[in-house]
């Protein structure tokens, strides 16, 4: 021991004064009036290395010694270097090899650091300090005395430089800052200075840093590398965990991932979690809370599979939600099959802009369809959605196409078919029936139309071919403007329950009854044709249905609309399904002929002595029925366009209208009145006041001015 007593004393010439593996406290700039006449920068403590001596005076030296000292001092009673590695000794140097002062000596000495001096390397600083007797001072002493000779020993080390160019290749370098919660304390412990891993690699590369020991720092710089490389093949909740769940005691940690679904993808309320744990909702907020807010910068934070899976979701926009997450999990993004929700949020707790949002549109709570849009589109998914319900509701079947022109005009200039299509897609029940030609079902909202078009004429006819199940639906013009293809038919038929398709057959399975599928007036038609029928004339059953309280007007509106009744011949109708031959078809159209009366509707016209037009009718079935009346051939050009209709005693009772030789617009007049057949009307008509009169009188009186 004696031998070492005359060893020099730290500061000791040619070695450093600032350790480097210290650097984190020692970046303060040295008080000027020690700063070195011709420096060009102002110098910091860390840079006083071996080439300090060269430019300040041994008395300048030793004064920036002692204030190295007092500054590690004040460092490390903050506990900062507890995670720093202290640099480890070559295997050959023993620590008497190194002119250290006597008490840090002993200190290591009685430590057995003597037999095994490579050892240090295994233990950090704040080990190292807690040593007895062995202070601050003790510290700069030996890592002085260390990096001095390491430094000399590993100029230009190539697994250092290999490991630096290693870590400059990586993209994602540039975006980990060096107070990232996974990487940046490695960055900070291997350069302070440094700002982002791609500025310690350049740092390193460029030798404005030169580590205390070299091959740790290379060993350090490929773990790193390796970590960064591997962040990019975890799953979201995997590196939301790590990001905000690392180093935290396990029942607050538990509480978090509870809270966030991070574990189950399932985001729980704050009452849920603080049951399960015996806290308060208001505890379990605050737990969390502390824990997202421990980062001053999110935004910087890496996250690379958030970032990733917030593009996924970007391009597959727009997608119903639970959708989504089927190709989040798909995709390997997810584990837990976290949704598109749980993405929102940690996008938000990472403070990444986002794209897209989820639009609840339509549909009761407990039916809503979550739609994952782009940004700006969530009027245009919902327009979608309003068109189509509509659509289906009423129809029971539509085209993308149809519903792409109904959108278009509600939302002029922005109609996007992707976006309509995915917002279709989206509805609970949704099928393509043909995705060529793109038409579509959506079992959860069709109630009308085409279903129970079905439904009507399977218990009617039983069965029928597809294209007879076409003409009945040409039948409801105001309803079907396009008929769908039969293939269309078909594929609906076969997802229908209760239906059968045989080829080209629709067949009722089991037979289905028409008292239940028919009611009001087309449930009587049937009944009346099964009765007397099932085939009939017009005519004839016009006058049963009529006599047994049906409205006429009815009547001929479900004679002419109705899927259930077909047109064998001019006046000739019956059930669908029904047959009829050639015989029977042409004995009805001859009692027809010969039981018609001849009949003129129109009796008589002219003019009043001040010039007003007058008409006489004699009314028909067809008159009464329809209120369409002609107009005679000589006053074609003269009576046309509107009048206002006027009754008998001067009351405005609407509009008749005139064009092509036909006037209508009698019908209210007709049914207030009461009119029967062979009933007479007159219409007066002043054509400068552009008003028609119109009134109910004996055939036997005179027109007006007649």
């Amino acid at each position: 021991m004696s031998t070492r007593l005359g060893v020099n004393h730290y500061p000791r010439y040619g070695e450093r004064i600032a350790p480097a593996t210290l650097r984190r406290v020692l970046i303060e700039p040295i008080p000027n009036r020690l700063q070195p006449a011709s420096g060009d920068s102002p110098l910091r403590l860390c840079d006083l290395d071996e080439r300090t001596w060269e430019s300040l005076p041994e008395e300048a030296v030793a004064a920036l010694a002692e204030l190295v000292v007092e500054r590690v001092g004040v460092g490390c009673a903050r506990r900062a270097f507890d995670d720093t590695q202290c640099p480890r000794p070559p295997k050959d140097m023993r620590l008497g090899d190194l002119p250290l002062e006597h008490r840090t000596y002993l200190c290591l000495s009685r430590e057995g650091f003597d037999k095994d001096f490579a050892s240090l390397g295994d233990h950090t600083i704040g080990e190292v300090l807690s040593l007895r007797s062995f202070g601050p001072r003790c510290l700069v002493d030996l890592l002085s005395a260390l990096e001095t000779v390491l430094g000399r020993q590993s100029e230009g080390d190539p697994r250092l430089a290999a490991a630096a160019e290693r870590l400059a290749a990586l993209p994602e370098a540039a975006r980990v800052y060096a107070d990232d919660p996974r990487f940046g304390k490695t960055i900070r412990a291997l350069d302070v200075e440094a700002t982002t891993a791609a500025d310690l690699a350049k740092r390193l590369l460029r030798r404005r840093h030169v580590p205390p020991d070299p091959g740790f720092a290379a060993r350090q710089i490929d773990q790193l590398c390796a970590g960064m490389e591997d962040a990019a093949n975890l799953t979201i909740e995997e590196e939301l965990i790590r990001i905000f769940a690392s180093g935290v005691v396990d029942r607050n940690r538990d509480i978090l991932l509870g809270y966030y679904g991070w574990t189950d993808g399932k985001q729980h309320t704050l009452s849920e979690i603080g049951d399960r744990f015996g806290i308060t909702r208001e505890r379990t907020r605050q737990i969390c809370a502390k824990l997202i807010r421990r980062h001053k910068h999110p935004e910087r934070i890496f996250a690379p599979v958030v970032e990733r899976a917030l593009a996924f979701v970007q391009r597959r926009t727009p997608c119903a939600a639970p959708q989504m997450a089927l190709h989040l999990a798909g995709e390997g993004l997810t584990a837990v099959g976290m949704g598109v929700e749980g993405l929102v949020v940690a996008a938000a707790l990472l403070q990444r802009p986002v794209g897209f949002s989820v639009e609840w549109l339509g549909m009761a709570r407990r039916r809503r369809v979550g739609l994952v849009v782009a940004e700006g589109d969530a009027e245009l998914a919902a327009t979608a959605i309003e068109v189509a319900r509509r659509e289906i509701y009423y129809h029971g079947i539509a085209t993308l196409e149809h519903v792409c022109g109904q959108v278009a005009q509600r939302v002029r200039g922005r109609s996007k078919e992707q976006v309509v299509a995915g917002a279709v897609e989206a509805l609970p029940g949704f099928v393509w029936l043909d995705r060529k030609e793109r038409w579509f079902r959506v079992g959860s909202i069709a109630k009308h139309g085409l279903p129970k078009t079905i439904e009507k004429v399977l218990s009617v006819a039983g069965e029928v071919s597809v294209g007879v199940l076409r003409d009945a639906m040409r039948r409801n013009r105001r309803l079907w403007r396009e008929v769908p293809p039969e293939r269309v038919l078909l594929e609906f038929c076969r997802q229908l329950p209760a239906v059968r398709v045989e080829g080209k057959r629709i067949i009722g399975d089991p037979p289905k009854d028409w008292k239940k599928a028919l009611t009001g007036v087309e449930a009587r038609l049937v009944e009346t044709l099964m009765t007397h029928g099932p085939v009939m004339d017009r005519g004839q059953l016009e006058d049963l249905c009529v006599s047994g309280g049906m409205n006429r007007f009815s009547f001929h509106a479900f004679l002419a609309w109705s899927p259930v009744i077909a047109q064998f011949g001019h006046s000739v109708y019956g059930l669908l399904g029904a047959s009829a031959t050639a015989g029977q078809l042409k004995s009805l159209s001859s009692r027809r002929r010969a039981s018609r009366l001849a009949h003129r509707v129109l009796e008589s016209h002219g003019r009043t002595g001040d010039g007003r037009v007058w008409l006489k009718y004699r009314l028909s079935k067809a008159a009464s029925t329809y209120a369409v009346i002609t107009i005679p051939a000589a006053l074609k050009d003269v009576v046309r366009g509107r009048f206002q209709l006027v009754g008998p005693e001067g009351d405005v009772i609407g509009a008749l209208a005139t064009k092509d030789g036909r006037a209508w617009g009698l019908g209210a007049f007709l049914r207030k009145q009461g009119v029967q057949i062979d009933d007479t009307i007159i219409v007066t008509l002043d054509l400068d006041r552009r008003t028609a009169t119109v009134a109910l009188c004996p055939s036997e009186e005179r027109p007006p001015g007649d």
